[in-house]
């Protein structure tokens, strides 16, 4: 069924077809790109505005950046029509010709998060857009492993630490967060001498690869990476080690058996470790092991090194939250090659694939290993009313708690708890505003007990909008009520979807305040329903209390632990097809490699390493791959390069295609095939492909413009 659409003139050479599922950029009266329908960033396939820094400087009161702003297409363009966009605003600069200024004041930031990327930024009267990160100083590159990137100074003001740096890509990022400690001269200082200590150790054979495990901001011992720990040091693992603050209020819970085991955050040989670690098992991203958003470009770096596992185990089921929408996990953003995650279900290491761009080899089903040790007592009897964050009022929250909707949305749930029951309630904000809400009327609600595993140990009922706690509460046996009564505005605001609806949610749904009361009763005087316990085995299917054994089972046949696995020979390990490889001159050719043995991924680097022959001209290629560690061996695998379709000519006449190499037809189904792709009729547009066979290969995608044979 056509949807139809509305056409809007950009100038002489560029059209645009809008539609809510679609956007078709037609350019002299051919279709050149397509677009989401959600995504009104038009002008990035029409511009070709690029803004470089020349020079940044932090001053007392403001950042100045220098920058220089390039185009070739549009040199008459008004520069005051562009602006820049940091987080939520937008802000003019100067300009003298091409060369600019921005003077931002350290008040004038709100961008919601800790972290956010600057932006040139232009948006015409109908709303579309065009937005581009700026390129640093010595931007853009390919990444490179070894590349010290640029730390500006950094600011501290108003008890934040303010700065600006550069990604690896080579572009900038603006940093508005809490003080951390490596901000410090004397840390950075440290961590310099960790590393050099580290690579001397390297050269001179002195190092022993450890294995690091951590928790939030290396904060905490009640996750899933403390059981794990607890579980190698039990069974006499080497060069083990648990990264916890000295001053955390978990550190007086290690059990004496393990203290000597974990290393005080910050210290030399924390540094030190982190360096030389061969794996990383965590129930948080990779910067928890030293601090999220990290100042230090050796720390950055370390991450790029690939030259280690990292084990994910989640610090709650990924079912809440639609994967698609968190560009932080996935793979190839958040999560490289070498990263496992473990999973609790089929159907959620579905969502990591068919979202997240996961291989199915990356997931680890053995469920959350902190699930083994979950209990509820038996005279539980509290609510837990826990909100998830909202990062789109961050600036809102830290200034005046108080008009935010996250505090009026918590103080509404507390008051739709019956009076009878008001007695149960215990409030925890999220950790990033709840030492804030401690200024509101809401504290005399919180508790000062903050272990999550404590809390729910007394819990009997658990009121969330979306949080992933939900499920480990669920699998103890409390009650959940979703109170989705601001559900559409948050989402719209985050920029995310739900995967849990009313058809596959394990709680009852409020979509009102007098509903929510009625399911508060009701849920805190009742068992889990049959219907809510079945939907939630399909998301979590283990409750056996054997996590922590599959995974450590899982972990123990890698080189990770060597001393534990089996040797293998690298010759008996799968090795997924390599497709024919098109041509490209003067380039080449070295596909990734998908290698396996026994169905258990392996790393390149770590478990192999691979040499290319042959395969910078048409004909019958090969790969090396050699064993490294427990693997041993070599297996050889020939792959085929030939004739790239691309530099082939094509011709369209309606749905039909017509290719020619060097004068001479090609025929379709021996030496190319066309799929016909239909996904934007709304626009008026069909997507074809067209793949080489037989002794072509390669594809090209082009577009179809079916109005014009209207």
């Amino acid at each position: 069924m056509e949807m139809g659409y509305s056409e809007i003139v950009i100038d002489e050479h560029y059209t645009v077809r809008l539609n809510e599922n679609y956007n078709a950029i037609i350019r002299d009266e051919k279709p050149a790109f397509i677009l989401r329908g959600s995504n009104k960033n038009i002008y990035n396939k029409i511009f070709d505005f690029e803004a470089k820094a020349d020079s940044i400087e932090m001053e007392k009161d403001f950042i100045s950046i220098d920058f220089t702003i390039s185009t070739k297409r549009y040199k008459d363009f008004n520069l005051d029509d562009l602006k820049v966009k940091i987080g939520y605003r937008v802000y003019d600069f100067s300009h003298t010709g091409n060369a600019c200024n921005l003077k931002l004041n350290y008040d004038d930031i709100d961008i919601g998060g800790k972290s956010t990327g600057i932006f040139l930024f232009f948006e015409d009267e109908r709303g579309l857009r065009f937005k581009k990160k700026f390129l640093s100083m010595d931007g853009p590159r390919d990444l490179e492993e070894e590349y010290m990137v640029y730390t500006s100074e950094i600011k501290n003001h108003n008890g934040h630490s303010i700065y600006i740096y550069e990604t690896f890509r080579g572009y900038l990022n603006l940093v508005s967060r809490e003080v951390n400690n490596t901000d410090r001269p004397f840390e950075r200082k440290k961590i310099e001498w960790a590393y050099k200590r580290y690579v001397y150790d390297c050269e001179h054979g002195r190092n022993k690869p450890s294995v690091l495990l951590y928790e939030k901001f290396c904060a905490k011992y009640e996750e899933s990476a403390r059981f794990v720990f607890e579980k190698l040091i039990d069974d006499g693992c080497k060069n083990v080690f648990f990264v916890l603050d000295k001053k955390s209020e978990y550190y007086r819970d290690v059990p004496r058996k393990y203290r000597k085991f974990i290393l005080n955050k910050n210290s030399l040989r924390h540094y030190y470790e982190f360096f030389n670690a061969r794996a990383f098992i965590a129930s948080e991203t990779f910067f928890h092991a030293i601090e999220v958003t990290n100042s230090n470009s050796l720390i950055r770096m370390r991450q790029n090194w690939n030259d280690y596992y990292y084990f994910f185990l989640q610090h709650g089921v990924s079912y809440a939250f639609a994967l698609k929408d968190r560009s932080a996990f996935k793979k190839g953003s958040g999560f490289t090659d070498n990263s496992f995650i473990v999973v609790s279900s089929e159907k959620e290491a579905r969502h990591f694939v068919e979202q997240a761009k996961f291989d199915r080899a990356d997931l680890i089903k053995s469920g959350m290993p902190k699930f083994d040790h979950a209990i509820q007592n038996d005279d539980a009897d509290k609510i837990l009313i826990m909100p998830t964050t909202r990062f789109f009022e961050y600036s809102t929250i830290m200034d005046d708690a108080e008009s935010s909707t996250y505090y009026n949305f918590s103080k509404r749930i507390i008051e739709s708890v019956p009076d009878e029951l008001k007695d149960k309630i215990v409030f925890i904000p999220h950790p990033l505003v709840n030492r804030i809400m401690k200024r509101t009327d809401l504290e005399r609600y919180m508790s000062e007990e903050t272990k999550y595993d404590r809390l729910l140990q007394d819990t009997k009922l658990l009121i969330t909008d979306y949080s992933s706690i939900s499920f480990d509460a669920f699998y103890r046996g409390c009650n959940v009520v979703f109170a989705w009564m601001e559900k559409d505005m948050c989402i719209e605001r985050l920029g995310m979807d739900l995967m849990l609806d009313d058809d596959n949610s394990f709680a009852d749904i409020a979509y009102d305040y007098e509903t929510l009361s009625e399911l508060i009763l009701k849920n805190y005087n009742s068992e889990h329903s049959e219907e809510n316990s079945k939907r939630f085995k399909e998301i979590v299917e283990f409750d056996d209390s054997r996590n922590t054994e599959r995974f450590v089972e899982y972990i123990y046949d890698t080189n990770a632990f060597p001393q534990k696995a089996k040797k293998a020979d690298i010759a008996d390990a799968e090795v997924s097809d390599i497709p024919d490889r098109p041509y490209v001159r003067k380039k080449p050719i070295e596909p990734n490699l998908k290698v396996s043995y026994n169905g258990k991924k392996l790393i390149r680097s770590i478990d192999f390493d691979v040499r290319y022959l042959n395969n910078k001209s048409i004909g019958t290629a090969s790969v090396e791959i050699t064993g490294k560690g427990i693997y041993h061996g070599k297996k050889v695998v020939d792959f085929n390069i030939k004739q790239n379709i691309r530099r082939c000519k094509f011709e369209i006449d309606g749905n039909d295609v017509s290719v020619t190499y060097k004068d001479e037809p090609l025929v379709e189904n021996e030496d190319y095939s066309v799929e016909v792709l239909t996904d934007y009729e709304c626009v008026d547009i069909n997507k074809i492909r067209i793949e080489g066979i037989g002794k072509f290969a390669g594809r090209k995608n082009m577009l179809i413009d079916l109005k014009s044979e209207k």
